[in-house]
């Protein structure tokens, strides 16, 4: 997980982490879908999608339930960090909406912005899981 961490230049990791630790119960299987950004720079350089799957890769890690969360991205975004997340055991997929659709039928969080906030992460983390938030 640290090796995870020290990549990232984003402090929502952490804070997700301290939330996340008292929870009880397991998350449930879960795709994270990475979009195309309508706007904006999609450089080969760029971490965002990095930076957007962290905080739930993290909570899933930290409840040992890595094998229960993928990464599904839009072929057009760049993703330089996915093969760290290969090689740490999560299953990154390059596809279009319409190939998710008929591959998968767990649960699906999209993801279609450039940067997350503590709370939105746990929101969401709790509108996969069903869970009322603590905050």
């Amino acid at each position: 997980m640290e090796e995870l961490l020290k990549r990232s230049k984003s402090e929502v990791v952490r804070s997700v982490l301290q939330e996340v630790q008292g929870r009880k119960g397991p998350l449930p299987s879960v795709v994270l879908r990475v979009q195309r950004l309508s706007s904006g720079s999609n450089a080969p350089h760029s971490n965002y999608a990095y930076d957007l799957v962290l905080p739930y890769l993290a909570a899933y890690t930290q409840a040992n339930q890595l094998a229960d969360i993928s990464v599904s991205a839009d072929p057009f975004v760049a993703f330089p960090m996915a093969n760290l997340i290969i090689s740490k055991g999560v299953k990154v997929v390059r596809e279009s909406d319409e190939a998710l659709k008929k591959r998968s039928h767990a649960q699906v969080l999209t993801l279609s912005v450039r940067s997350q906030t503590t709370e939105e992460v746990l929101a969401s983390l709790d509108s996969v899981s069903g869970a009322r938030s603590k905050l």
